[in-house]
């Protein structure tokens, strides 16, 4: 089991010299990222702004954190499922599809109620 551990953590991406690791580790932070933007969206506007009528349901029902802790964490397992078994172009999208679809909408919408 060790032995397996470590050649998840030594694995190359195809091509490349960079370690496989690094994608998951930018898909965790962009999940960590959209999951502040989102709390902090719901705080300001409510739980309706959410635009995944799913996940603005368990919000207004279980309240924003626990809501978000768990849908983040499913992300994250998903993601890590992605990375051993070596999927790593599709984490790569997913990770560049969050902070287009999640990360740049949020940063759009919660700048614009600041600036005067």
């Amino acid at each position: 089991m060790g032995a397996r551990v470590r050649r998840q953590f030594t694995l190359t991406l195809p091509g490349s010299n960079s370690r496989a690791i690094w994608a998951l580790a930018l898909f965790v932070a962009v999940q960590c990222a959209d999951a502040i933007q989102t709390f902090s969206g719901m705080s300001r506007f409510g739980t309706g702004i959410e635009a995944n009528p799913l996940l603005a349901f368990y919000a207004a029902t279980f309240g924003p954190s626990a809501a978000l802790v768990c849908a983040k964490a499913v992300a994250i397992i998903g993601g890590a499922t992605l990375h051993v078994l070596s999927q790593h172009f599709i984490l790569a999208v997913l990770t560049v599809g969050c902070v287009f679809g999640a990360i740049v909408p949020w940063s759009l919408v919660l700048n614009a109620v600041t600036l005067p």
